[in-house]
């Protein structure tokens, strides 16, 4: 008898993984070091509040009123797009959902995997703004007008990850979706389903 057993490559295994647990372990760390920049952004700005016009300590450079505007339009991007929502649906959603209805794995797990790479993509392509003429975006993370009517280069880079961070959510969403109607252990009726199982359903909805 022969061993069919196929050993998974590194990066098939870690990086491009297709298993829930592993996508929602990446979720995790991404969006806790997403959150950590977020933080690091607040500071700096709480500090030029606290004492203006004076450099920052170890740093050296003032913060300029565009940059300040940038820091704080990333802040509130970050935090919520790239930190608390990937956290709450990216991270516990896939590791938890298919425990808690009894499946195997998501309904599809390729498309749990894109849905990962999609965020992370999203979330480098707004954060290039801070390298590219006139800084990353300045226009609050909600980008209302008027603010957003003088859109840099990197308003319309922040624009380009948000069609990135939509189309994660969309995947991930319909994959949570289709996890907990389709493929609930048998026995396992809606009036018996985990509140946490609730709660993902109504938020990818």
């Amino acid at each position: 008898m022969t061993d069919t057993h196929h050993e998974e490559s590194f990066l098939r295994k870690y990086i491009f993984s297709i298993d829930h647990k592993v996508i929602g372990i990446q979720y995790g760390i991404m969006s806790l070091l997403f959150l950590l920049l977020g933080f690091g952004l607040m500071m700096v700005m709480r500090w030029q509040l606290a004492y203006p016009d004076q450099p920052l300590p170890l740093l050296g450079w003032r913060l300029s009123p565009d940059m300040y505007n940038s820091f704080g339009a990333m802040h509130g991007t970050i935090m919520i797009f790239l930190g608390v929502v990937p956290v709450i649906t990216g991270a516990f959603g896939n590791y938890l959902v298919p425990l808690q209805v009894g499946a195997c794995d998501m309904a599809f797990p390729k498309l749990n995997m894109a849905s990962f790479w999609c965020y992370f993509v999203g979330g480098i392509v707004m954060l290039s703004g801070f390298l590219l003429p006139g800084g990353a975006a300045n226009s609050g993370w909600t980008s209302y007008p008027p603010l957003s009517v003088v859109a840099t280069t990197g308003q319309t880079v922040w624009l380009i990850g948000m069609v990135f961070l939509i189309t994660s959510s969309l995947l991930g969403s319909s994959n949570i979706i289709v996890t907990i109607v389709q493929l609930r252990a048998p026995g396992l009726t809606w009036m018996k389903l985990p509140f946490f199982i609730w709660a993902q359903l109504v938020t990818s909805f």
